[in-house]
C-alpha cells in the first residue's frame, strides 16, 4: 500500500482505519495479534503484531516482539524489529531497538534508536522532525513528519 500524491500531508493517525485493537495502559498481554486492523499498544504486549493498518506503541506501551504492518508509530518502547512497513515514524520519547524496513522513515529529535534500517523502493525517503509541544504559543500534536 503505497501513498498517494493527495495522502502525503495527511497525518499518519488520519490514514488509518477506525477500528484497532487496544492494549489498555496497566494491562499486559501475551500471544500474537493478527488482523486487518489496527492495534494500538498503551500497557505491555509480549509478542507480534501482524496488522493491514496503523499500529501505534503509546507512550507509555511497550511492545518485546516484531511488528508486521504498512504504518507504525512509535512513543513508547519497542524491543523488536518493524517489518514490511511504508511508513515509520519514531517519535520524540519513542525508544526502538530493533531493525526497522520501510519505504519512508520519520524520526524525532530525542528519540532512541539502536538497530539498523533498511529502506526500500524508489519512494525511499527519511524525514527529521520536531514535535511541537503546548505553552509557548505553540500547538499541541501538530504532525510534522511529511513535508509540505
Amino acid at each position: 500500500m503505497l501513498l498517494k500524491k493527495d495522502d502525503e500531508n495527511r497525518r499518519m493517525e488520519d490514514r488509518a482505519g477506525s477500528e484497532a485493537s487496544i492494549i489498555a495502559a496497566g494491562t499486559t498481554f501475551k500471544g500474537t495479534i493478527n488482523g486487518q486492523s489496527g492495534a494500538r499498544i498503551s500497557g505491555s504486549l509480549e509478542g507480534d503484531i501482524n496488522s493491514g493498518q496503523l499500529v501505534s506503541v503509546e507512550k507509555k506501551g511497550r511492545v518485546d516482539g516484531n511488528i508486521r504492518s504498512p504504518f507504525v508509530i512509535v512513543e513508547g518502547d519497542l524491543n523488536g524489529n518493524i517489518e514490511s512497513a511504508e511508513h515509520v515514524e519514531v517519535r520524540t520519547e519513542g525508544r526502538v531497538n530493533g531493525n526497522i524496513d520501510t519505504v519512508i522513515i520519520a524520526m524525532a529529535e530525542g528519540c532512541v534508536f539502536n538497530g539498523d534500517i533498511h529502506m526500500r523502493g524508489k519512494e525511499a525517503k527519511s524525514v527529521t522532525f520536531v514535535e511541537q509541544r503546548t505553552g509557548s504559543g505553540r500547538k499541541d500534536n501538530k504532525d510534522q513528519s511529511l513535508p509540505s
